[in-house]
C-alpha cells in the first residue's frame, strides 16, 4: 500500500479542515496526521520522534511548523525537519489532489 485515495475531491477536503486544522486519519494499521496551512495540506506522521506525543494535538505556526505541545519541539510541515536538530526528522508523505480524489503517499 503506498497510494491511498482519504477523500473524493477538493471540495470535500476543504470543508472537513479549517485553516491550522490537524487531524488522525488511520491507513490500514498506520496513523498519520493531516494538516491544513493556509490553501496547502500537509502530511505527517502521527507521533512525535522526540517521545511519541500524539501531533494531533499540538499547533501550527504561521512559519509552516507544527509544533508539538509536550516538550515544544518544532517541525517543518513541508520537509519534516526539526528546527533546533534535537531529535531525528518527522516523516512527510506527499499529498496529491488530482481529478480523481485526495491521496496520500506513504512510501
Amino acid at each position: 500500500m503506498s497510494k491511498v485515495k482519504v477523500f473524493q475531491n477538493e471540495e470535500q477536503l476543504k470543508k472537513a479542515f479549517s485553516e491550522k486544522n490537524i487531524r488522525v486519519i488511520r491507513i490500514g494499521e498506520k496513523r498519520v496526521c493531516l494538516a491544513r496551512h493556509g490553501q496547502t495540506f500537509y502530511c505527517f506522521e502521527h507521533l512525535c520522534p522526540h517521545q511519541m506525543h500524539p501531533l494531533s494535538e499540538g499547533q501550527i505556526t504561521e512559519f509552516g511548523e507544527i509544533v508539538c505541545p509536550l516538550h515544544e519541539y518544532r517541525y517543518n510541515l513541508k520537509t519534516g525537519t526539526e528546527a533546533s536538530q534535537r531529535c531525528r526528522d518527522l516523516k512527510t508523505f506527499k499529498v496529491d489532489i488530482n481529478s480523481e480524489g485526495i491521496f496520500i503517499n506513504l512510501y
